[in-house]
């Protein structure tokens, strides 16, 4: 086990897919970052719990599946109550525990959302602001413990494209079978968050004291079955890249034969500060060679949910007062409203092979995370027992029914009822 650590950074990079990184992509040309960054351990098959920045950070944050934390998509408001948070905890520890985001508004109505500010509080534009404020942050004082969340927006759906002359349509490229074209923008927006704004700040860094976790929340499609990453799970969306520099480890021995999930992040950098939390979730300590051995056959989950609040993320709605939020999915009392086109659609992935079902529906899709390839699904049943082993088996199922909507009680009475819980 490494020693106590007192400096953690955790680095988002919205829509990081898996091959936008030099080691994943021989093509992908950022030998800065690269270098910076070549003794830090990859985890090449990590996956997140959601295809959307909301859910999937309140899973980084918590150590919990969306069915458990409450935010099951983008547009639900909040999170089940009682919930613990890396920023509170390390806080209650003494750590300096802040953020900085290039669209902090998107953590509105969140536990944690008082410690994310925008990354520079001067610029109008985030992602021309000025990366001297995170700087600073971080290196003064050198003595105090710190807990440090980064969060960069701008790979994220334009792709560094906005206001840029005849800009192409990325997904109208794709429809058209120039996919690589199409990737060749978006690579150049994540080229820059690597090359010339996380060397900056990684460079200052003493790397034999930080613990360092630079991740994808999400990936993002450029696919004919999925352009936007939350339109419909996929393997170019739920597999995403993870680098993990750890002070006492030279490399972390992520096994090779199963997948890793986000919820991981929270068992393990508590375990590296030494901070007690009763944490009872499915996240594994990527140090603790005991958790791993003990879940030979591992299968992790990525849930999709995007029934309630279609174009609800808007400016004016982010600002409304607190108080107005009565819950996770009213406003004044009044239900959002339905997305007529919304799915609830789950993944589980052993690291191998992917397999995907609509919840609504029941169709449902087997391939390989290797090459995407769609595979011959005998049996869907032996997938579907995966997920309903993680539904039936959590310790958080307590939290589900204190705040439900119609819908999701109708739901959860459906599940319960192909298990044979309810008649």
């Amino acid at each position: 086990m490494a020693k106590q650590i007192q400096k953690f950074l955790l680095i988002s990079i919205d829509c990081w897919r898996y091959d936008a990184l030099g080691r994943t992509n021989p093509s992908f040309n950022t030998p800065k970052f690269d270098l910076l960054t070549q003794d830090f351990s990859l985890a090449d098959r990590f996956f997140v719990t959601a295809p959307a920045t909301r859910p999937s950070h309140v899973s980084l944050f918590t150590g919990l599946y969306p069915f458990e934390h409450g935010l099951y998509g983008q547009t639900y408001l909040k999170m089940f109550g009682g919930v613990q948070n890396l920023f509170q905890l390390f806080e209650a520890e003494g750590y300096h525990a802040f953020g900085r985001s290039e669209r902090s508004e998107v953590f509105r109505f969140l536990d944690f959302e008082s410690y994310i500010t925008a990354r520079d509080s001067q610029a109008k534009s985030q992602h021309l602001g000025s990366l001297e404020e995170i700087i600073e942050s971080l290196i003064t004082p050198a003595d105090q413990p710190k807990f440090s969340f980064l969060h960069f927006w701008y790979t994220h759906g334009g792709y560094g494209l906005s206001g840029v002359r005849n800009a192409p349509n990325l997904g109208a490229m794709v429809k058209a079978g120039q996919t690589e074209e199409a990737l060749r923008y978006y690579y150049a927006a994540v080229t820059h968050i690597q090359e010339f704004l996380l060397v900056e700040i990684l460079k200052l860094l003493d790397l034999d004291q930080w613990a360092i976790f630079i991740f994808g929340d999400h990936g993002e499609g450029f696919n004919t079955e999925v352009m936007a990453h939350g339109d419909v799970l996929h393997q170019n969306v739920a597999h995403v890249p993870l680098l993990a520099n750890i002070p006492g480890v030279e490399q972390i021995s992520f096994p090779a034969d199963q997948p890793v999930s986000m919820i991981d992040l929270f068992p393990t950098i508590t375990s590296l500060a030494g901070i007690e939390t009763g944490y009872d979730g499915y996240g594994q300590n990527w140090l603790d060679s005991s958790e791993q051995t003990s879940q030979q056959n591992r299968w992790v989950l990525t849930e999709l949910d995007s029934l309630y609040g279609v174009g609800f993320l808007k400016a004016s709605n982010l600002e409304m007062p607190h108080y107005r939020v009565t819950s996770r999915m009213t406003v004044d009392g009044e239900e959002l409203p339905r997305d007529p086109n919304g799915r609830r659609m789950w993944s589980v992935t052993d690291g191998d092979v992917f397999y995907r079902e609509d919840e609504l529906s029941g169709h449902s899709v087997l391939r390989s995370i290797a090459d995407g390839k769609d595979l011959n699904c005998l049996d869907p049943q032996l997938y579907r027992n995966h997920y309903e082993d993680l539904l039936i088996g959590s310790n958080y199922q307590h939290l589900s029914m204190q705040d439900s909507t119609e819908e999701e009680e109708q739901i959860l009475e459906g599940r319960l009822r192909d298990l044979g819980y309810i008649e």
